[in-house]
Order: C-alpha cells, then sequence, then structure tokens
C-alpha cells in the first residue's frame, strides 16, 4: 500500500516521538509530480531517476523526468501544522466503550476498526512540480495546503465575541 502524506494541526516544528517509536522519523521534502507513476516501492539508483537542481538565476526547482523539463513550486506547510508521511500497518486501535450507555438507544451499525498508521518522516514543506512551468497559486496542491488548510481551521474555530460584534 502506497504511503500517505497528510497535515498534523497543533504539531511543533521539531520531530517528537513516544515511547513505542523504535526510530525517529526522517525530514522529508515530499514531491507531487504532474504524471501517474505504477510503482510505490524503493528503486535503486535514485540519482539516476530524479536529481532535481535549483536554477542560480531564480532559485527554482528544475527536474528532468523521462526527457520532460519540470519545473517546482515550494509549498511551506502552514505555521502550527506538520506534514506527515506515513504507513498503514495491520494493527488496529482498541474499541472505545460508547460515551452514551442509554438502554434506549440501540447501535445499529457496528464500528468499522481504525488501523493504525506507522510514521515514516515529518516535512515541512513540499515541492510542486508543472511540466515546463512553475505550477500557478490556482494549482489543486498549492491551493489545498496555502488557502484551504486556514479556510477550514478559521470554520472550525470557536465564534469569539469580535466576530458576533461584525455580523
Amino acid at each position: 500500500m502506497p504511503d500517505m502524506y497528510g497535515f498534523q494541526a497543533g504539531a511543533q516544528s521539531t520531530t517528537q516521538g513516544t515511547a513505542d517509536d523504535q526510530h525517529t522519523p526522517s525530514q522529508l521534502t515530499p514531491n507531487v509530480l504532474p504524471c501517474r507513476i505504477h510503482h510505490d516501492g524503493p528503486i535503486e539508483a535514485l540519482e539516476r531517476f530524479w536529481a532535481p537542481a535549483s536554477n542560480p538565476k531564480d532559485s527554482v526547482p528544475t527536474a528532468f523526468f523521462r526527457g520532460r523539463k519540470l519545473r517546482g513550486r515550494r509549498v511551506a506547510i502552514p505555521d502550527g501544522y506538520q506534514g506527515v508521511v506515513a504507513t498503514p500497518t495491520d494493527r488496529v486501535l482498541p474499541k472505545s466503550p460508547p460515551k452514551n450507555q442509554d438502554a434506549d438507544i440501540e447501535i445499529v451499525e457496528p464500528e468499522e476498526p481504525v488501523k493504525v498508521l506507522e510514521t515514516q518522516g515529518t516535512f515541512e514543506n513540499m515541492v510542486v512540480w508543472g511540466h515546463e512551468i512553475i505550477p500557478a497559486s490556482d494549482d489543486t496542491f498549492v491551493k489545498g495546503v496555502e488557502e484551504w488548510i486556514r479556510f477550514a481551521e478559521t470554520m472550525h474555530a470557536p465564534a469569539s465575541e469580535t466576530d458576533d460584534t461584525k455580523a
């Protein structure tokens, strides 16, 4: 199963381990490529296939993949968040007892098991690549990180007194 990328709210920029961690997660930089690669495991001779470099004139990451020129845009994870690369495991979280133990409420659907994810690494920024051009600010991945995380945070934040007076 492929690795998963996500953003963890309220995380510190430094890596914090728990007693269960057997290793400290590495600091990574995910690359979002404008193509589909039908492989999800490690490869030998990575430098042969992927060697991005920054242009000294404009410091824009540039790479060539299968003969096509790619230009990259670095996207920083917003403050208060941390990017996480995780792999699903076969472990399942134990079921918690229901909070409301009313006798007249009957649970119709059984809860689905929640699988445990294992952290492989963390990241503070990622690179979104485009064919021949730098991805614009309205690119799906760029917009998702730069706008939608803040938008969701604002929507789910508790209402303050200043918000009530503006309405």
